[in-house]
């Protein structure tokens, strides 16, 4: 059971997990020393989620309503996340892409309160003491990141601490996973982006990422300890890890624990589904149809991959066409030589 029940009078505001602002009843307020704390008027939820979106949608900029929001998960979650499952469509390009991407590159401005835990290659040898320093004890997904491929912009280090917040907060509003067995987690080995390096705000470790056996060392001990600390069973997602060290990472670990990469498999397993979900429609067995891939990057090959799965469940075998179209310096990263292969 966590300790926040047990909260009473200002800390019973001061607290996101139990603050309710203006909608705590009025024997709430007496139960909870909260009497007079507040203005006396209580506001029912749905007036309390009308206000917020009124004040969101007058704000200048999407990056102004991203930090509004984080503002509103810090102060009040259970309103935060009524507002995220009651106006999903207006919220969810806010909370998560395409705003987070600009989240995370001004991450070093707008920093104001943690939301996860931090784990840097200097802590090797203690990881398990750092993951003992987060308060929840019942944690059933963790999804981490080391920053070196965050959407589209490349290498940001510390700053894509976003990504996991901004993934897990679509694990409450949009799947109804309590926000306490959720944990953020970035792993900061450093950076080679010499822009944030440079970067006086910068809040994560200033200095090239760190390679080889130093880093494969540390992504095991960070595995031995997440799964000591809060169990075999809880789930450790990757996320928006670097080409060469997501394939190689998911091939190690995925039998040892509880463990997928979104990347290859989330993304994979909702783009075959709507493709599954298209010939029904169509009536055309999935050999027939010709896939195009923009690019060979971990989302095209994860996607290919289970498409080769699913043809071969079907019967008909691999024989579709798979085009990728790459630039000449992403050839390495393909994995896969097939003779159903067209590179373009």
């Amino acid at each position: 059971m966590s300790y926040r029940r047990y909260l009473i009078g200002r800390d019973v505001l001061l607290d996101g997990r139990t603050d309710k602002g203006t909608a705590f009843s009025i024997e709430e307020r007496q139960a909870l020393r909260i009497h007079g704390l507040l203005p006396p008027s209580i506001a029912s939820p749905e007036l309390q989620v009308e206000r917020f979106m009124e004040n969101l949608r007058n704000l200048p900029d999407d990056l102004s309503r991203y930090i509004a929001l984080l503002s509103l998960q810090d102060r009040n979650e259970t309103l935060f996340y009524r507002v995220v499952m009651e106006h999903t469509q207006e919220t969810m390009p806010l909370v998560y892409t395409p705003t987070v991407g600009l989240a995370c590159q001004k991450y070093g401005l707008i920093f104001a309160k943690p939301k996860g835990l931090f784990v840097s290659i200097h802590d090797k040898g203690h990881i398990y003491d750092v993951l003992s320093n987060w308060p929840e004890h019942d944690i059933r997904a963790i999804v981490v990141t080391d920053g070196e491929r965050i959407l589209g912009l490349g290498d940001l280090g510390c700053n894509g601490m976003g990504i996991p917040v901004g993934k897990l907060s679509l694990y409450t509003g949009l799947a109804g996973v309590a926000p306490e067995y959720c944990l953020p987690l970035m792993l900061d080995v450093g950076t080679n982006n010499k822009t944030l390096l440079n970067d006086k705000y910068y809040l994560g470790l200033r200095q090239n990422r760190v390679t080889g056996k130093e880093y494969d060392d540390f992504i095991d001990e960070f595995m031995q300890a997440a799964s000591k600390r809060f169990g075999h069973q809880c789930l450790i997602q990757f996320e928006d890890f670097a080409n060469h060290n997501a394939f190689r990472l998911l091939a190690k670990y995925r039998d040892q624990y509880c463990t997928f990469n979104d990347d290859i498999q989330g993304t994979a397993s909702v783009a075959v589904a709507g493709i599954l979900s298209s010939i029904r429609i169509t009536q055309r067995s999935l050999s027939d149809n010709i896939f195009l891939f923009y690019g060979a990057g971990e989302a095209s090959i994860g996607m290919s991959d289970l498409l080769v799965i699913a043809m071969e469940r079907e019967g008909t075998g691999c024989q579709g066409k798979f085009f990728l179209h790459v630039p000449f310096s992403d050839m390495k990263c393909l994995l896969t030589e097939s003779s159903n292969w067209w590179i373009e």
